[in-house]
């Protein structure tokens, strides 16, 4: 079972995918505006429709954006004696700039794909589970007698 943090806002809200020989589940928190929680994504994936899986870097517009936009706001702020505002207001650009920045591993099936995103100091958890599906996938799954099963009864 791997855990992860799925922001940098709301860290001690935890991510989690379980791998298996079987199967690869996830239950990752749903955020809006990434901060306010409302959801949960569940989702399992067969070991053996999984064709590939990839990890990259990913770099959110929107939150880079709002966050220099709030950075500059806050030093015309404080230039202006507008302290405690300006400051609240860079701390809240440099959190918010740092959440545009995200890793995320794309699992591949049949199907379509399914996307994992955290942030990206999060990105050793991805890599992890990516090896895990790996060596799950290239070992064999055991056999099982028909009786073998009576027999242990």
């Amino acid at each position: 079972m791997f855990n992860f943090s799925i922001s940098w806002l709301i860290f001690w809200m935890k991510g989690r995918v379980e791998v298996d020989n079987q199967s690869v589940r996830s239950r990752i928190p749903r955020l809006l505006l990434w901060v306010f929680p409302y959801g949960l994504i569940s989702k399992d994936i067969a070991l053996s429709d999984i064709k590939s899986t990839s990890i990259k870097g990913k770099n959110q517009f929107f939150p880079l954006l709002l966050g220099l936009i709030l950075i500059v706001l806050g030093a015309l702020s404080v230039m202006n004696k507008g302290l405690a505002i300006g400051i609240l207001a860079i701390i809240i650009g440099l959190i918010l700039g740092i959440a545009g920045f995200k890793a995320r591993l794309t699992i591949e099936t049949a199907t379509g794909r399914f996307n994992i995103d955290v942030p990206a100091s999060q990105k050793e958890a991805l890599f992890k589970i990516e090896r895990e599906i790996q060596n799950r996938q290239k070992q064999p799954e055991p056999k099982i007698k028909e009786n073998q099963v009576l027999e242990e009864l």
